[in-house]
């Protein structure tokens, strides 16, 4: 049996949890957060988020899909702040090579594997990298975006 579950990750706040039904995983996620962005420095400005499945011990190897935010470019994401905008992305690995996105435009999704069980549920737990790039000419204020993250198991 396939089934999708959905939630919006927001890029610089904490996430709410959809209820799910009784069969079905539980997400939750913190949000990715960068931090002070200098528009005048070169440096990448990185930072990481979670995201948390409580799923059924039936439930094991689920697989993880990003969507392309409010931009809704799974390769190009970007903050908004007003009418300006802030390119970012999301990757598998501390090294940000690979784009975690929905599979499309040259991105991949994440089979999560293993986790623990504990009294008929089994959790897993995984790091999302951020990465917004240097030298973008961009005004100040808080940046957002909202990530759906999807589930199918």
């Amino acid at each position: 049996m396939r089934l999708a579950r959905r939630l919006a990750l927001l890029a610089l706040a904490p996430l709410a949890v959809l209820p799910s039904p009784a069969r079905a995983c539980t997400i939750s996620a913190v949000g990715v957060a960068f931090g002070a962005y200098n528009p005048q420095s070169a440096a990448n400005d990185d930072g990481t988020g979670t995201i948390n499945l409580a799923c059924p011990t039936t439930v094991t190897a689920p697989v993880v899909a990003l969507n392309g935010g409010l931009w809704g470019a799974v390769n190009a994401r970007k903050l908004k702040n007003g009418s300006f905008f802030l390119n970012y992305n999301l990757y598998t690995a501390t090294a940000r090579t690979v784009i975690w996105g929905d599979g499309t435009n040259g991105t991949v999704t994440q089979t999560l594997s293993g986790g623990t069980v504990s009294g008929g549920t089994r959790n897993f737990s995984r790091t999302v990298f951020g990465r917004a790039a240097g030298s973008q000419n961009v005004g100040a204020g808080a940046y957002s975006d909202t990530i759906t993250i999807t589930v199918t198991f």
